[in-house]
């Protein structure tokens, strides 16, 4: 973890204070040091190109906020302006930026937000109509930069922030206490702010925010300095030199070339100007775009600095040896199967919520993961039309007796076609398995859903896997497996 700037003592993490006894490996969300600022920011665009429903949630928020504001300039609304941007205010909750000193946010102020106001209006990618989105805002507005995109997205994001944390804190029993003292949380109804109870954790007094670990990069994606060296001058370079212009130098060997410096001193850095050659060239900006969105979030070692992913595989395969079998310990097995199924599936299953409700609250599934998989075996069940798994349901059962119909019965219960047909019954020991994944074949003959039953030797298989350097094997273990309850 890159914490900035500001160290006195042991780092007092979230994960410590509120004794998770857990790692970044384990859990959802960046494990921030509560006395500190984190290198991190809370980036519109990572959230925005995702498509599970954490994130579109997300990103109809920022558009609709940012449409407002772009609205609102058009038509020379200042008291409207006015008002958008005075209810953004500098977050600490989250712990995110670079704060000097105590976290205490920097981005946006009362004096910021109208300053942001003037130099919107003002901007060239405003007045051109090239500038669309929150995420756009670093490439072409002045005084605008990745600390004030994140505490801008923090400030519109809020409202399923301060959900997202209440789940996480179920999910985790953390004690959590109500909150009057943040900033409003934007109404996409409305489309306007408003004042709202949030139930959050607390640290000395201050509430807390917790953010998921896959909406977070340690720069801003879509950054001017980044564009402008590598897309904008080097696109001029080549078009300079195909047009064989003033810029050309002749070398030697008769080869031809245009320097940087040169493009450079023709063409300096200047964000007015990025806007207009954006606005003449936007295939530049899509291609730039691609390529970091083909980028993910940061990996665990950069989470958790010297995180050696085969020990720890080694670490719970252990606890999930010692725990004993039967009803007095089902709560443990339950947690360290969350902390597992996070270690081995993310980012493909994020969002983990406890005792998540069904039908009203009239059924329950221990467990309910986001399938966010753009890939392998869990985007599969994801677009197979016989299981549609746009969330996967998981239920824990740490019997000391054989497992049995009703069980099996129970989580194919909780199967639907809005969030999808596929789950995972995770247990001790099946003592006769033949029977069991024949159950399971015949629920997915008669497409009631497809179950996938792993006892601890699967779960131990996988986190073998990982001891060895093998991760990737674990999408072929998982397509054996649906092959048995799907032939």
């Amino acid at each position: 973890m890159r914490v900035c700037e500001y160290n006195e003592g042991t780092m007092p993490l979230f994960t410590d204070v509120f004794s998770l006894n857990k790692s970044q490996a384990e859990i959802d969300f960046v494990d921030v040091d509560l006395s500190a600022d984190t290198c991190l920011y809370l980036c519109p665009y990572a959230i925005q190109i995702r498509r599970d429903a954490w994130s579109e949630s997300c990103g109809d928020h920022i558009r609709s906020f940012f449409n407002e504001l772009l609205d609102q300039l058009r038509e020379g609304n200042e008291d409207r302006v006015r008002h958008i941007l005075g209810n953004l205010h500098e977050p600490n909750e989250t712990r995110l930026g670079q704060s000097e000193g105590r976290p205490r946010g920097r981005g946006i102020g009362d004096e910021k937000a109208g300053l942001l106001g003037d130099a919107l209006k003002n901007s060239r990618a405003f007045q051109t109509g090239v500038l669309s989105d929150i995420s756009e805002a670093e490439l072409f507005i002045y005084g605008i930069g990745p600390d004030t995109i994140s505490d801008l997205t923090t400030n519109v994001l809020r409202g399923l922030l301060a959900s997202y944390t209440k789940e996480q804190c179920e999910l985790h029993n953390v004690q959590t206490a109500v909150v009057r003292s943040l900033g409003p949380v934007w109404n996409i109804d409305t489309r306007n702010w408003e004042s709202r109870e949030m139930r959050l954790p607390t640290f000395e007094g201050k509430p807390i925010l917790l953010v998921p670990k896959f909406s977070v990069r340690y720069q801003i994606s879509l950054n001017s300095q980044e564009f402008y060296n590598f897309h904008m001058v080097e696109y001029l370079q080549a078009e300079y030199l195909n047009a064989r212009a003033a810029l050309v130098e002749t070398l030697i060997d008769g080869s031809r070339r245009v320097t940087k410096r040169a493009v450079k001193n023709r063409h300096p850095f200047i964000k007015d100007d990025l806007a207009a050659f954006v606005r003449d060239h936007p295939e530049v900006l899509e291609a730039y775009k691609k390529l970091k969105g083909a980028k993910g979030p940061p990996e665990l070692d950069d989470l958790d600095i010297g995180f050696d992913e085969g020990a720890f595989a080694t670490a719970l395969i252990e606890r999930l040896n010692v725990i004993p079998r039967g009803a007095a310990d089902a709560s443990r097995y339950h947690n360290l199967a969350i902390g597992i199924c996070t270690f081995l599936f993310f980012p493909h299953l994020i969002t983990p919520v406890k005792e998540f409700e069904l039908h009203q609250g009239r059924k329950r599934v221990d467990i309910k993961f986001t399938n966010a998989a753009e890939e392998g075996f869990f985007h599969n069940v994801l677009s197979a039309p016989q299981t549609r798994a746009l969330s996967v349901y998981i239920e824990c059962k740490n019997y000391t007796r054989r497992i049995a119909n009703p069980e099996l019965d129970q989580l194919s219960g909780r199967f639907n076609l809005r969030q999808g047909k596929f789950g995972m019954l995770l247990c001790r020991s099946m003592e006769d398995r033949n029977r069991v994944i024949a159950v399971c074949r015949d629920a997915s003959v008669d497409d009631r859903g497809v179950m996938l039953p792993l006892e601890d030797k699967d779960l131990i298989t996988m986190l073998e896997f990982i001891q060895n350097g093998l991760r990737p094997k674990i999408n072929d273990y998982l397509r054996r497996l649906l092959e048995e309850v799907t032939a």
